[in-house]
């Protein structure tokens, strides 16, 4: 809600009564609000005079609009030297004071609104929960996990070329690999372990392990199953950063097929707005393992290193809430043979939003794939490949009372061109699943 909109209520209100009318769900608002200019004319009208309330509440809409929680904690305890009644206001007040960090100050007002017996079920609700975040945080362990369980059918499972011509040693021949639509069954189950180091600046650690498979129901040629685990550090300060180090074991069809690991290094910054830019730094190596007695995948042995930056923005005014997200890549894989080494190039695009009780986001990505070499084994041409792809994702978490799990709907289409006939396809899938998180 805009200046025009706040100053329209009268002064005649209990403050009370304005905070209502004028900055329902202020902090709501500001997770999706980007900031704005703060108007010359509502400075100089606050100024002249202080003790407005209306004038206050307009201020204290743009402060929150624009992250600036700071100067709404200074405006907040102007306006409850105003009404020190108020009981909106410190609650607006001590979840402003969460937000920077200032928990004693949080805890002081939340216990004497809780202790109070005439607040209101909903402000009480409120700041119980508000209570119950200062707890946790204060918590050095804590666990989560989760397991998933999904069903779906994939086009083109196999990964067969579209055309009706394959290529080797420069020669066309007829293709013989079906497209074939497959069920399956996707599973996974993650639990982290975190712990908060007892320092100044927030410092956190982070210890993880998990599973993610497919099953095939037809054929099992593909089945799939990987185990991983993970550690991190992170440190929370103007620009918060991170270290992740990640490594896995992956199965194919009850056979060891391959292993790798990973460390990332990202740091991200706020902007105005509550636009936010993240940068990652990645190196990693994957190893093959002898499959079925043969070593012909050992050659694909390969180490990358690999940066990307990403932005994201949320979007005012509209009915609904808009974040949108961008994200830029570049790989670069080296192999024991130059023809399996590449160089690619990323960029993705992406909008989430939320629809009545609906969590909605699609997103649209491009690849470009150069390899170092020729494959002697397909012909004298070195390969590139650029590949386009829409995904989707429908969301819905039930409610309490039936287990809180999550439900999804997800799906996407990709497709490769080549300047090798063998890797031209087309791939797709659409599945359904179930979350439940801990």
């Amino acid at each position: 809600m805009g200046l025009s909109q706040a100053v329209r209520c009268r002064q005649r209100l209990p403050v009370e009564s304005m905070f209502r009318k004028c900055i329902p769900l202020a902090l709501a608002v500001a997770c999706f609000s980007p900031q704005q200019a703060m108007s010359q004319s509502l400075k100089e009208m606050l100024f002249a005079d202080p003790t407005n309330i209306e004038i206050n509440l307009a201020y204290l809409q743009e402060q929150l609009a624009g992250g600036n929680f700071k100067g709404a904690a200074v405006t907040l305890q102007r306006v409850l030297l105003l009404d020190p009644t108020s009981k909106l206001a410190k609650v607006l007040y001590a979840e402003v004071q969460l937000r920077l960090g200032n928990l004693a100050d949080a805890r002081l007002i939340l216990r004497e609104l809780l202790a109070d017996t005439s607040l209101n079920q909903e402000m009480r609700l409120r700041a119980q929960a508000l209570s119950d975040a200062i707890e946790a945080s204060q918590k050095r362990f804590a666990f989560s996990g989760s397991m998933g369980l999904a069903s779906g059918s994939a086009d083109n499972a196999l990964a067969a070329p579209k055309g009706p011509k394959v290529q080797f040693f420069d020669a066309l021949y007829d293709s013989t690999a079906p497209e074939v639509t497959e069920p399956f069954v996707d599973y996974d189950a993650a639990f982290t372990a975190s712990y908060k180091l007892p320092t100044y600046r927030e410092r956190g650690l982070t210890a993880g392990f998990g599973v993610a498979g497919r099953d095939y129901i037809d054929i099992n040629m593909a089945d799939s199953t990987t185990g991983f685990v993970s550690l991190g550090f992170t440190e929370k300060r103007k620009n918060p950063w991170s270290a992740n180090y990640n490594a896995f074991v992956t199965d194919v069809s009850g056979h060891n097929y391959n292993a790798g690991q990973q460390l990332a290094l990202s740091v991200s910054h706020n902007l105005k707005g509550n636009a936010s830019l993240s940068a990652s730094l990645r190196g990693s190596e994957t190893r093959h393992f002898n499959y079925l007695s043969s070593s012909a995948s050992k050659p694909r042995d390969n180490k990358v290193v690999g940066v990307s930056m990403s932005y994201a923005q949320p979007v005012t005014g509209l009915p609904i809430p808009l974040l949108l997200t961008a994200t830029l890549g570049a790989d670069d894989s080296n192999a024991k043979l130059n023809y399996y080494s590449t160089q690619s190039g990323s960029v993705s695009v992406g909008a989430r939003t939320r629809l009545r009780a609906i969590n909605v986001s699609v997103t649209a990505d491009f690849l470009s794939t150069e390899f170092d070499a020729a494959d002697p084994l397909i012909g004298s041409d070195i390969r590139k490949d650029e590949r386009s792809r829409t995904s989707f994702s429908l969301g819905y978490k039930l409610p309490p009372s039936l287990g809180g799990v999550d439900i999804a709907i997800d799906g996407f289409i990709a497709d490769t061109r080549s300047n090798i006939m063998n890797f031209r396809k087309t791939l797709s899938e659409l599945k359904i699943g179930m979350r439940k998180s801990f």
